[in-house]
């Protein structure tokens, strides 16, 4: 079976995952619906727009947005992945600023586990 891949490069972020995925609502939802706690940030990776509309084709495991205090937090659709030996998922917030950025999220600091940094290339698989 050929398997499916994003290419992409690290990029900084907006530092705006860690906020999100550090909310208690998120994080039970991730842990539900995906099986792990989800490290308090994500990997910012630059693709191609061919390569970001390739997931449409893909299952979406389905992050439900809440309200609180009168603030919507938006939903996000999750496709499992994983880099190297890290399994995780793609994270596409419905409510981003991001156009050419894909984020992933784990249950570990991928920079640290990986040993990544801004500019390298990376190959997300999709499983």
């Amino acid at each position: 079976m050929d398997k499916n891949y994003i290419e992409g490069t690290v990029a900084a972020g907006l530092g705006e995952g860690a906020f999100f995925m550090s909310m208690k609502y998120y994080k039970n939802e991730i842990k539900a619906k995906l099986g792990f706690i989800a490290y308090p940030g994500t990997l910012n990776l630059k693709v191609g727009n061919r390569q970001k509309g390739s997931l449409q084709n893909l299952n979406k495991i389905k992050i439900d947005g809440f309200k609180k205090e009168n603030k919507t937090f938006g939903a996000a659709d999750c496709y499992v992945a994983r880099i190297g030996k890290v399994n995780g998922a793609i994270i596409v917030p419905h409510l981003t600023k991001h156009k050419d950025i894909i984020e992933f999220i784990a249950p570990v600091h991928l920079r640290t586990s990986l040993n990544l940094k801004d500019g390298d290339k990376v190959k997300v698989e999709l499983v």
